[in-house]
């Protein structure tokens, strides 16, 4: 099915703008509390934001049905993150860091699953392939606004996606409040260094722009793993009239994030956690790259004289990257056999959103309502070439002279093209009785997909194993929401709701054949505290998540990694968190979470998800002296847990829990000059983050680093 985005969205507009109801007279709702008048995609003061740009609606957090993280710009900057994983560090049940330190993309398991590629930025899917695994390219932080993580199903919301949650980027935009500007300098005791500047300028009462850029190059614990770039991010908001709002934005990332290479299985135990974690076993001659990502996006807001939104959110992605790495296999002795990686992919989608939104009373009774149709078009080419045989390298008396490429060994080769379309229309009535709270969603999506993937197993001497897996696909789902709820005067609310969703994938299983869709649904029941009085905001949930035909990775009898699906997997989970701006300059943030997860059918009946610890529990807290001689000084502290987890779903390999602990402190010379010194990882605990098939992937090690910015 072919589509034209300017054709459906001129239709649409025109389908939905027919027959729309004006209120009627205004009703006695009883006391409702407004708790926060912000801008959802706007800069929020402290760690408490009140409200969410990710549900699309904008509804305070305290009646949304739903577990929600937002982490804001104050936080990232007092936790010195440097990416999305370090972002939601201390957010409750996320697990980071699933791979190690890896400065291509960003690891994030929630509820059981990874939601590397379930990525949005503004409101629009962000990804590099139609893989489960692969994630999508990690962004540059600094030109983020806010980092908001929606747990559970959200298919009603954003068409196929993972039932565990998804992670929406908010660009920093324009704001219309007046000039701004930031210009600073980063370092760490790893080599790392960037520049990076924010201004915002106001030309006049309907024009405002910003340009955030930053350039240098980040290092990991390795020396020999960087990442050279620079991003620059453009926003620009236009009050065309006083109905219609335009807003647009861009950001081009150019970089080289090195793949490190882990440590070999055959190694863990027999050496110190140190030694192995701060090993170089690659090779700079064959580890390179060139990736490049450019975002488009425009939305315009017009306001009808009955009150009723007419809302366009339309996105452009191009990304294109190449490069090689090498990755390390079985162990003799203490030489390390190493296996060379080629990459080529060019990437290039499109997505758009329009909705109609507005409030109509029938009776006492408020209907905050919404129909909309979004489409996405996702185009990939991706070659995949590895050359197994590479010169070894000895643990025990390393060579790092450049090697030459070995093209005789084994090989294995993929080549893959496809194009995925979707189409969905949704609608939605967020129900207002007094202190009552109900919501009703339905969603119905097409999911279409064209292409093949090629594969060509290569074994000298016995000739090759080719393959072809014809992608083609054509799936359709209908998704739903329901909540129920009520608010008291006092700020605190409950809730319970219903959700379910879907995910397709254009990639081949174990059997040679395109992978089934995954479906999930889950229940769950909340509690939240967003008082009027205090910068807080508290929440906790009890859910029960079930998904089906879930794909994980397997080894088939050639030694190629493949997927499978799982019958069905089912977690139970309780999660607790809370954010506040204090009194006396205290801010605070931190979740505890459990959760418990069990497969059920298949090889690995019984047993628990793989990287799904019972247990986590992060708490961060600083405090500003606002008096005397350290006035203007903050210190900060924090704390994160990771329990015990098993490293795959056969459950062969537990990883020990990790206690680690961070720390910050800062200077505000008053002026708008402020100097920042962080600590992670401050005890430089050498822990084992994940372990893959051949290679141990450990956790950041210490890094001390220093901020000096100025702000006008």
């Amino acid at each position: 099915m072919k589509f034209t985005f300017f054709l459906m969205l001129g239709t649409s507009a025109l389908a939905l703008s027919a027959g729309v109801a004006t209120a009627q007279d205004a009703v006695d709702l009883g006391e409702i509390i407004i708790q926060s008048e912000e801008d959802p995609t706007g800069p929020v003061v402290g760690y408490a934001a009140g409200t969410t740009a990710s549900t699309k609606s904008g509804r305070s957090l305290l009646e949304t049905p739903s577990s929600v993280t937002v982490v804001t710009t104050d936080q990232i900057e007092d936790t010195a993150a440097n990416n999305l994983s370090e972002a939601l560090g201390y957010a409750a049940g996320v697990v980071t860091e699933a791979y190690g330190a890896d400065p291509r993309f960003d690891s994030i398991s929630v509820r059981g699953a990874d939601l590397q590629n379930q990525i949005y930025l503004n409101g629009l899917q962000f990804s590099r392939s139609t893989r489960p695994n692969y994630g999508a390219p990690s962004l540059d932080l600094y030109g983020m606004e806010r980092v908001e993580l929606l747990r559970g199903p959200n298919s009603v919301l954003y068409g196929a996606g993972s039932p565990a949650g998804l992670v929406n980027l908010i660009q920093k935009r324009a704001q219309s409040d007046g000039d701004t500007t930031e210009l600073g300098l980063h370092a760490d005791g790893n080599g790392s260094y960037y520049v990076f500047g924010d201004a915002n300028r106001v030309v006049d009462d309907r024009f405002a722009y910003r340009i955030v850029g930053k350039a240098g190059n980040r290092v990991l614990g390795i020396d020999e793993y960087d990442n050279p770039g620079a991003y620059l991010g453009f926003a620009a908001k236009y009050q065309a009239t006083d109905a219609t709002t335009v807003e647009f934005l861009l950001s081009y990332q150019d970089d080289d994030p090195d793949s490190p290479s882990g440590v070999p299985n055959g190694l863990v135990g027999s050496r110190s956690d140190e030694d192995l974690r701060d090993f170089y076993f690659g090779n700079e001659a064959l580890e390179y790259g060139d990736r490049k990502v450019l975002n488009l996006g425009a939305q315009v807001t017009h306001t009808f004289d009955n009150g009723w939104r007419l809302v366009s959110n339309t996105g452009v992605t191009k990304f294109d990257w190449s490069y090689s790495n090498l990755s390390v296999g079985g162990v003799t002795g203490t030489d390390v056999a190493r296996t060379q990686l080629l990459q080529d992919e060019d990437v290039t989608s499109y997505a758009t959103d329009l909705r109609l939104e507005g409030s109509a009373l029938t009776g006492d009774v408020l209907h905050n309502l919404a129909f909309g149709i979004d489409a996405s078009r996702f185009e990939e080419s991706a070659l995949s070439v590895f050359y197994y045989g590479q010169d070894s390298i000895d643990f025990a008396a390393p060579d790092y002279s450049p090697i030459t490429p070995v093209r005789d060994g084994a090989s294995w080769y993929a080549n893959k093209n496809v194009t995925v379309e979707q189409v969905g229309i949704y609608a939605s009535d967020e129900i207002e009785y007094g202190h009552w709270r109900a919501g009703l969603a339905l969603r119905h999506d097409r999911n279409k997909s064209e292409g093949q993937s090629n594969t060509l197993y290569t074994v000298p001497g016995s000739g090759g194993t080719p393959g072809t897996v014809d992608l083609t696909r054509d799936d359709s789902a209908t998704t739903g929401q329901a909540s129920v709820g009520y608010v008291w005067d006092n700020g605190v609310s409950a809730y319970l709701s219903y959700g379910t969703s879907f995910q397709s994938f254009a990639e081949p299983g174990d059997t040679g054949t395109a992978l089934d869709p995954t479906t999930g649904e889950q229940w769950e029941v909340g509690a939240k505290y967003l008082p009027a009085t205090l910068d807080a905001y508290l929440s906790a949930s009890v859910y029960q998540l079930e998904e089906k035909n879930r794909p994980v990775y397997v080894q088939n009898g050639a030694g190629v990694r493949a997927y499978d699906q799982v019958g069905k997997s089912r977690i139970r989970g309780i999660e607790l968190e809370g954010r506040a701006n204090l009194a006396d300059g205290w801010s605070v943030t931190g979740g505890y979470s459990f959760t418990d997860s069990e497969i059920i059918g298949g090889d690995n009946n019984g047993n628990e998800l793989g990287l799904t610890p019972k247990h986590t529990f992060k708490l961060w807290a600083s405090k500003e002296i606002q008096g005397g001689r350290l006035a203007g000084l903050t210190v900060g502290a924090g704390a994160r847990f990771i329990g015990e987890r098993y490293a795959f779903n056969a459950n062969a390999n537990q990883l020990d829990s990790v206690t680690l602990l961070d720390a910050a402190v800062s200077y505000d010379f008053d002026d708008g000059t402020e100097l920042q010194v962080n600590v992670t990882n401050l005890t430089d605990e050498a822990y084992v983050s994940s372990v893959g098939y051949f290679s141990t992937y450990y956790g950041d090690g210490r890094t001390i680093s220093a901020t000096l910015s100025k702000k006008w």
